[in-house]
């Protein structure tokens, strides 16, 4: 079931890097011999996402889809690496190699119907971005602004090609003060700018308008964040907005969140016996702990 045009089962003739990875827990050869019969006949047909028969086991949904991923990449020339089971199970090797010709035929086959420009092949469209907010200068809104820019001029790279379109269309959100600092860079009668390119832009909005000591800043609202009478899900979702700038280590974050939980939470906290040491397990127990409180009202 291998094609030859794809090579051994450690490369293939097209320059993608497919290798053999250590044999991961959860290969079991009767499932994936199960597996290779539904797929193989009829032959897998060319599909965006993976053919699945039903009851497929969820460990090795997680070499399928990796599998079909490549494919469709690779139908593309993008360099990408893959990393096979290496296990003495033909079946395995098969059927792996069966999805990543499922995708790699599905974007062979709709590239070649849009560039012969089939009418059946709908115009790919960007997907929908909610617009951006306006930003008035306040340091405290730059990043958001900054980040839901990036988001839009990458979900429509077409719409979004030049430097010009990025530059007009993040000016157009400008208020305030921020409309005030944009108004001199720009001639009213040529509509000319004085950046020359959206980097410049950037660079001069973050000057005038961020943070100029974020950490510094993170570090004093991560001391006074409190979790109060909000659920800690809530609470939370605010830690990590600031956490992430400070990138502290697991034992130091549990630290922080436990002192900002509210006196309920810290003292159901205190009766575990053993609290996990890592931060993202600390954060699930937490949330538990306190759905669990607020189901009994506690």
């Amino acid at each position: 079931m291998v094609n030859p045009e794809l090579g051994s089962s450690t490369t293939s003739g097209l320059g993608t890097s497919l290798s053999l990875s250590a044999t991961p827990a959860g290969i079991v050869e009767a499932a994936w011999e199960e597996l290779v019969l539904p797929i193989a006949n009829p032959r897998l047909q060319p599909a965006a996402a993976p053919t699945i028969p039903p009851n497929t086991p969820m460990t090795l949904l997680l070499f399928i889809i990796p599998a079909h991923n490549t494919g469709l990449l690779m139908a593309h020339g993008r360099p990408t690496t893959f990393n096979f089971p290496s296990v003495n199970i033909s079946a395995v090797q098969a059927a792996l190699w069966d999805y990543y010709q499922q995708g790699f035929n599905h974007e062979l086959t709709l590239s070649s119907l849009i560039d012969n420009g089939s009418p059946n092949v709908p115009a790919p469209r960007a997907p929908r971005i909610n617009e951006s907010q306006s930003f008035d200068g306040t340091c405290s809104k730059f990043s958001k602004f900054m980040t839901r820019l990036a988001l839009v001029f990458s979900s429509d790279s077409i719409r979004y090609a030049t430097d010009a379109a990025k530059i007009a269309y993040a000016a157009s959100f400008l208020t305030g003060s921020a409309a005030d600092w944009f108004d001199p860079h720009l001639n009213k009668t040529s509509g000319a700018r004085d950046f020359g390119s959206y980097g410049e832009f950037a660079v001069a909005l973050k000057n005038a308008y961020d943070d100029p000591d974020a950490r510094a800043t993170a570090q004093r609202k991560l001391r006074n964040l409190k979790q109060g009478d909000k659920d800690c899900s809530t609470y939370y979702a605010e830690f990590a907005t600031y956490a992430t700038v400070l990138n502290y280590d697991d034992t130091t974050k549990i630290q922080f969140l436990t002192e900002g939980a509210n006196h309920d939470l810290k003292i159901a906290i205190a009766y575990q016996p053993s609290p996990p040491e890592t931060f993202d397990q600390f954060v699930q127990l937490c949330i538990k702990l306190d759905n669990s409180m607020k189901l009994l009202n506690i």
